[in-house]
């Protein structure tokens, strides 16, 4: 999907910053309700701490957009706890130490933090995320977030994802006992979990694995594609983002390698659109935490109607309804927390194991965060690239959790 152009986009990251309350948060109001940071009265505060400039500064104001779009519609019904919902978004040009710098100026005057990219920084912020009881929604799929029990990741992690790709791959007979896989993968991040998901895969099933690694910062993976190919991989499963995936299809098809490209969804609408579109088409299946703009589940098309009346022709992103999803989970423990009379940080975090399971609608996987340090979805969704599709995928299959994705939890500690 494309990113927004950044000047067109800027519009929506400063409307969606709040202005500081003129009545001072804390204390129990006059509803009985007691207020922690950022709450006052008449609001609550949220941050979001992600990239606001830069080259994926486009991005990250989209992932503001889409907290303030499902937050304006809060608002419009009488907000939360009748209270007005409002977003403080600070540009943290996607560094960890600058995401410290800003959170440290904003912990003391929000509730939460409603959208965190990158969302790994939730573990450099562990320790002060625990001492100031702040819940963040975590943009990453990242297993390590899981050790940080006021992160919330909104789906499931990467390495649980890839077994549920091998899953279906087994199920639809592309790999039979005995097969080799390829893994081209980051030396960490994702790439550290999809190996050690693609690891746990091989055991379940009987395969073969060759191991190759790509740079964080590369986009060519010919080399890594002729090693597979030497290695007579039938599939290659991308630890990656997704540059290094189009380049694994522009050069399997171009060497006529019948190989199987398996990667979780970090392909933009422009990328299945553009020159390598056939290459992606014929090689390339993903599996993803989210629905496809294609779909026809109804939370999918109320996001879309709602983007469209408000964004002026513009394109919708992968970012936007990742913000979106966030914002409608933090939403529920908003409302918990309300309900028991105390929108306090820590009374806030508390709430996301006390709502139980988040039906999503269709939107993405169902979550449930009832266990903290758990994985809140092993389901996914199986997607195939469609130029002429809204979003550029369909859906194929899901979302579903597969039974090696149960068994690989289970052994990881993942469920309990």
């Amino acid at each position: 999907m494309k990113a927004v152009a950044p000047a067109l986009a800027l519009g929506l990251a400063v409307s969606a910053c709040s202005s500081k309350a003129d009545e001072a948060s804390g204390g129990v109001g006059a509803d009985g309700v007691k207020m922690g940071a950022g709450v006052t009265k008449d609001s609550i505060t949220l941050a979001a701490l992600v990239p606001l400039s830069g080259p994926i500064g486009g991005l990250g104001q989209d992932g503001v957009a889409g907290v303030k779009l499902y937050f304006d519609k809060v608002n419009a019904d009488g907000g939360v706890c009748e209270r007005q919902v409002a977003i403080e978004a600070r540009d943290n040009k996607y560094n960890s130490q600058e995401t410290m710098t800003q959170y440290t100026g904003l912990s003391g005057d929000v509730a939460a933090v409603a959208n965190l990219s990158p969302g790994t920084d939730a573990i450099t912020l562990e320790s002060r995320l625990k001492k100031d009881g702040l819940a963040v929604m975590a943009g990453s799929y990242d297993p390590l977030l899981l050790a940080v029990h006021q992160a919330f990741m909104p789906g499931t992690p990467y390495d649980v994802e890839a077994v549920n790709g091998i899953s279906h791959l087994v199920d639809e007979g592309t790999l039979v006992k005995g097969d080799t896989i390829g893994v081209i993968a980051y030396p960490n991040g994702i790439g550290e979990a999809v190996t050690k998901g693609v690891d746990g895969a091989a055991e379940h099933f009987g395969l073969k694995v060759e191991h190759t690694k790509i740079d964080s910062t590369a986009t060519d993976a010919t080399s890594q594609v002729n090693t597979l190919k030497r290695a007579g991989a039938k599939v290659i499963v991308m630890g990656t983002a997704g540059g290094p995936t189009v380049s694994a299809a522009s050069v399997a098809s171009a060497s006529g390698y019948d190989v199987t490209i398996l990667a979780t969804n970090l392909l933009s609408q422009g990328d299945v659109q553009g020159a390598a579109k056939d290459a992606i088409v014929d090689h390339v299946v993903l599996t993803s935490n989210s629905a496809p703009f294609s779909s026809d589940a109804p939370a999918v098309q109320n996001l879309l109607a709602a983007w469209e009346k408000q964004a002026d022709g513009r394109p919708i992103t992968a970012p936007v309804a990742a913000g979106y999803l966030m914002a409608g989970v933090l939403h529920k423990a908003l409302q918990q927390a309300c309900d028991d009379g105390d929108l306090t940080p820590q009374s806030i975090t508390a709430s996301m194991a006390k709502v139980g399971k988040i039906e999503t609608d269709g939107l993405g996987v169902d979550l449930d965060y009832s266990t903290p340090g758990t994985a809140p979805s092993l389901a996914s969704f199986i997607l195939k690239p469609d130029p002429q599709a809204e979003g550029g995928a369909v859906i194929v299959a899901g979302p579903e959790e597969s039974d090696a994705a149960a068994a690989y939890a289970d052994a990881q500690g993942y469920v309990k």
